[in-house]
């Protein structure tokens, strides 16, 4: 294996199927948990360099998948008033219909989807100027989003760092 064919999996951190990070960055005595998601530095080695990285556009939606000509619906997401008062700050919910993050990738496109519904509270608009960050440091500077999870969410039910391993073994 060269080099460039390495790749490191961060310890203490939840990942997806569809190799997606998650870090717990709330307290145990804050209200809400969050959490800081980015994707797996195994991205880079199967579907090779990350060459350009698009973030949900949390205003209009319809514009955010990378190469995409499908019209998509003009309905919009009606939060309550409820959902306002207990997400002020977000920038806005995605359900796990939404797409997270678009990856332009040297061999394929990757559009993934929130594997969660949740309140994003924070985006990381460096790295769609400098996508090399998620190449270079993927479990640091390369992080997408910070979210707010919404009730029925179990970090748990991630699989762990020993749990990713086995499964990309198995792809």
């Amino acid at each position: 294996m060269s080099d460039e064919d390495e790749f490191s999996i961060a310890v203490g951190r939840r990942y997806t199927q569809e190799h997606l990070w998650f870090h717990l960055i709330s307290g145990p005595n804050d209200d809400h948990e969050e959490y800081k998601i980015g994707v797996s530095d195994f991205v880079r080695i199967e579907f090779g360099k990350i060459l350009k990285v698009t973030l949900p556009n949390i205003t209009d939606a319809s514009e955010f998948m990378i190469s995409s000509d499908d019209e998509h619906s003009d309905e919009e997401d009606i939060m309550s008033k409820d959902d306002e008062k207990e997400d002020a700050g977000a920038l806005g919910e995605l359900s796990t219909d939404d797409n997270l993050v678009g990856l332009q990738c040297e061999f394929e496109t990757l559009n993934i989807l929130a594997p969660i519904a949740c309140s994003v509270m924070s985006m990381n608009g460096e790295i769609e100027n400098n996508p090399h960050y998620v190449n270079r440091d993927a479990y640091g500077d390369g992080w997408f989003v910070i979210i707010r999870v919404h009730d029925g969410f179990d970090f748990d039910d991630l699989l762990s760092s020993e749990d990713y391993v086995d499964y990309l073994a198995e792809l």
